[in-house]
């Protein structure tokens, strides 16, 4: 199952890339950080625009938590995610703001205690670090702030089939875009 996901995720990038309809419009980088479950997280972003509403997107995240129960237990989340995002609205004057909704594949590995099975009281770890694979939807609010920079807020839920920490997974973040060309 994890092979084909990883499979279908490179087809589809390969698919949306290959899609154009009249030329690449402009490419662009992202930077965000905020609130991910029990945590903080981070997201870089590249995005190929395909059109003036359509874009492919690959985004690396990371998120730095701890899941506070019985015990308190660290853990990290880093992925991979190819998507593609489609604009549902932008205002009609200046072209000012707008809003994207999109989703994709996503693959990564979750690391539970730094790898160890036992915490420090002796308790054991039901859980074990090992690679991760799922799905995301997500929703990009973007506000122009000149010809190459937009402010960005950005708002993931992942499902992660097989996740030991949990196979819902939501992130949301604000930050910048910057327009290559």
């Amino acid at each position: 199952m994890g092979r084909s996901l990883v499979l279908f995720s490179f087809l589809f990038m390969a698919i949306s890339l290959s899609a154009q309809r009249g030329g690449n419009y402009a490419s662009s980088v992202g930077l965000s950080g905020g609130y991910a479950e029990d945590g903080f997280g981070i997201m870089a972003t590249y995005n190929y625009h395909l059109d003036r509403s359509t874009y492919a997107q690959l985004s690396i995240f990371a998120a730095i938590a701890e899941d506070k129960g019985d015990y308190d237990i660290p853990y990290n989340i880093f992925t991979v995610q190819p998507g593609c995002f489609f604009k549902v609205w932008e205002q009609p004057n200046f072209r000012r703001y707008a809003l994207n909704i999109g989703g994709g594949g996503v693959i990564g590995y979750e690391v539970i205690n730094n790898g160890n099975n036992t915490l420090d009281t002796g308790a054991v770890i039901d859980g074990k670090s090992r690679f991760i694979y799922g799905i995301y939807a997500g929703v990009e609010w973007e506000m122009i702030l000149g010809n190459d920079l937009s402010l960005l807020i950005k708002a993931n839920e992942y499902y992660h089939i097989n996740s030991d920490v949990g196979n819902f997974y939501p992130y949301v973040g604000i930050g910048l875009r910057y327009f290559l060309f």
